[in-house]
């Protein structure tokens, strides 16, 4: 079961990251669900979620499958989904990726 379908059918949350998941085809799309899931992540954060918790980990599962196959992916997953600390490291624009290898 993934950390998505933890959450439970029922909350907001679920249905949110669900509607994204579905979204990730092409880097406008993923840009556009970053822009929308990025705001939910730095509320959870400030509002003192772990990076264990099954909500931050529902969302760290989406962000994995965000950028491009191959070393793209694996770059943004050393960089920024590790801890919290790195998850904080995130941009709050998906356009500060572009030169960095990590995105599309």
């Amino acid at each position: 079961m993934s950390m998505i379908e933890q959450l439970g059918k029922t909350t907001p949350l679920f249905s949110l990251l669900m509607k994204m998941k579905g979204q990730l085809d092409n880097k406008s799309d993923a840009n556009r669900s970053y822009e929308s899931i990025y705001p939910i992540l730095e509320e959870l954060l400030d509002k003192g979620y772990s990076f264990d918790s099954i909500e931050i980990q529902a969302i760290v599962e989406l962000l994995r499958e965000m950028p491009a196959w191959g070393a793209k992916r694996a770059n943004f997953e050393k960089l920024y989904l590790q801890n919290e600390s790195t998850l904080r490291k995130l941009p709050r624009d998906p356009r500060s990726f572009d030169s960095q290898g990590v995105w599309h």
